[in-house]
């Protein structure tokens, strides 16, 4: 099987677009993070407020490895480890945007990605009170692995179609169905079914008014219908896109069907991404919200589906 994906032209150049998209996302999150972790006035309490956050919710067994990993850095100058994260984000966004050195960018990337997933997200705990999302790194890393699959046709190289061969893209694909799958599966716990509730209104305190209005909007929408059977129907929908992309079947119907899901997943339970604020969003790496990146590696596997016959 092929490593890499050979796209026709036109889906080439989408690709392009779509990879300098995901570059902007980290161009931002390069702003958002030198904003509140070397501008700010209390830019190193922002930092370690990060990095506490995420150690302070994880299980009792695996804490003392992200408490040690915090008095590594304590140890070399959060400012100095802080500085060095925004320079990598400013460099994968260049990469990103320019594709210079995209196949070694997307590699380091998707370690960066999961190194950041456990130093920032904390694994993504914790996972109760109804969360279910293991943090916006993982989508990253699945990102850059698309990206990985498709860097001769980003570069120019040869073009055909030859994606259900590619072992890169096959596997990213895999990848992004069992984040979903896993994601699906506590939806199934009385954590979620019970509380469902809780996840719009939660979100509420601290927004913008109109988004405030909209979410209570939203949350009566919910209690209406009822949230048991809205929190059902969520885990039906979620369980159906995981089926769908591992087994690789059905993609033009699950791909639009996810982005909308998604899109909708974001206007509520994620408030748009916010609140933003110098110790929030974009600092962690969830610029604009952890659910809407996930439309890129939709975008990736849509394109992909345009120059392959219909599953």
């Amino acid at each position: 099987m092929k490593a890499a994906v050979h796209f026709p032209v036109a889906q080439a150049s989408a690709l392009r677009i779509l990879t300098g998209v995901f570059g902007v996302v980290w161009l931002m999150n390069a702003a958002f993070q030198a904003q509140g972790w070397l501008a700010a006035a209390n830019a190193r309490a922002n930092f370690l407020h990060a990095l506490a956050k995420a150690a302070a919710h994880v299980p009792a067994g695996i804490r003392p490895l992200l408490t040690g990993i915090d008095r590594g850095i304590e140890a070399l100058g959060p400012e100095v480890v802080a500085v060095c994260m925004v320079v990598i984000a400013l460099l994968l966004a260049l990469a990103l945007l320019t594709r210079t050195k995209l196949a070694f960018a997307a590699k380091f990337g998707i370690v960066y990605s999961l190194v950041c997933w456990v130093v920032l997200n904390g694994f993504g705990f914790p996972y109760s009170g109804g969360q279910t999302d293991p943090g916006v790194f993982v989508a990253y890393a699945i990102t850059f692995l698309f990206v990985l699959a498709c860097v001769p046709s980003l570069n120019g190289q040869a073009q055909g179609a030859s994606v259900q061969g590619s072992t890169l893209w096959n596997r990213a694909r895999l990848c992004f169905g069992a984040l979903w799958l896993f994601d699906a599966a506590l939806k199934w716990l009385p954590a979620f079914l019970l509380h469902f509730r809780s996840q719009i209104t939660s979100v509420i305190p601290g927004q913008p008014h109109w988004v405030a209005v909209w979410l209570g909007f939203v949350a009566m929408v919910v209690i209406a219908i009822g949230p048991v059977l809205v929190a059902t129907v969520v885990g039906l929908v979620e369980t159906v896109i995981a089926v769908g992309l591992l087994s690789g079947r059905w993609l033009r119907v699950i791909i639009p069907f996810g982005m909308a899901y998604s899109l909708a997943v974001w206007t509520s339970a994620e408030a748009f991404g916010g609140p933003y604020t110098s110790a929030g969003t974009g600092v962690r790496g969830n610029v604009l919200g952890n659910v809407l990146i996930y439309l890129i590696p939709f975008a990736f596997l849509w394109i992909g589906s345009q120059a392959q016959p219909a599953a």
